[in-house]
Formats: structure tokens, C-alpha cells, sequence
């Protein structure tokens, strides 16, 4: 995949996201999001999109470097995550994007915001649900 076409798909993807829109609609029926170091998985469009809009909402304040993108893939790295709520210098991640077609097939997420994000139970389940 080109990085033009890359760069497109991930263009309408934020476009859609910052209108309010539903951006899941650029999620491969499949679509996965990965946050690395707390190993949690989302599986399909509408839960990764909760997820996506839940993990929005817990970030209060923060910084973004420039969108990288390649082709096949895009990368977006993010700092100083809520930093004035008791976090030190704040939270960090690198966000990578894998697009294929039309479609974002999967995300991954590094870094130290998934402190954010609710853990994993006794069970090794997440307590993260799409309706939280």
C-alpha cells in the first residue's frame, strides 16, 4: 500500500473522529487494538471505537508529535498525558496504525497511558467493557 493512500485513509479516519462522526466505519471487520503494556485486546469496529472514545475521555491534557506515516502503517506518538493530575511528567504512548485497502486493520498502543484504562480482573479478564 502506498503511503499516499495510507495517508489518505488515516486522513478521513481523523476527519471523522474530529467531526463527531463515527469513525468506525474505517475499521476492517476484524480490527484490533493492542495496548501493549497492559496486554489488552479490543476486537471489532464499534468496541475498539468505545474504547478509542472511552480512553479520549480520560485524557485531560496532553501533547502529539507530528503523524508519521509510511506505507502500510502510520505512527503517532503522544506525551505529557494529563501531567498536571499527579502524573509526574505525565503519560506517554506511540500509537501504531496498520492500514490495508481502505481500512485500518489494527492498532497498537505503547507506552504508559494504559494506566489510563481499567485493568485486567482475577480471572485475566478485562473489566473494560463498551458500555463503560
Amino acid at each position: 500500500m502506498s503511503v499516499s493512500a495510507t495517508q489518505s485513509v488515516i486522513d478521513r479516519y481523523f476527519k471523522a473522529m474530529g467531526a463527531g462522526e463515527d469513525f468506525s466505519r474505517f475499521f476492517d471487520d476484524e480490527v484490533t487494538w493492542l495496548m501493549a503494556d497492559s496486554g489488552q485486546v479490543v476486537r471489532g469496529p464499534g468496541p475498539v471505537r468505545d474504547y478509542i472514545l472511552d480512553l479520549h475521555s480520560r485524557m485531560l491534557t496532553g501533547q502529539q508529535r507530528p503523524l508519521v506515516v509510511t506505507d502500510g502503517h502510520a505512527f503517532l506518538e503522544g506525551y505529557s498525558i494529563n501531567a498536571g493530575d499527579g502524573n509526574g511528567t505525565g503519560l506517554a504512548y506511540c500509537l501504531v496504525y496498520d492500514v490495508s485497502g481502505d481500512r485500518i486493520s489494527a492498532m497498537r498502543c505503547y507506552g504508559t497511558i494504559a494506566d489510563l484504562m481499567p485493568p485486567r480482573n482475577q480471572r485475566g479478564l478485562h473489566i473494560w467493557t463498551h458500555n463503560s
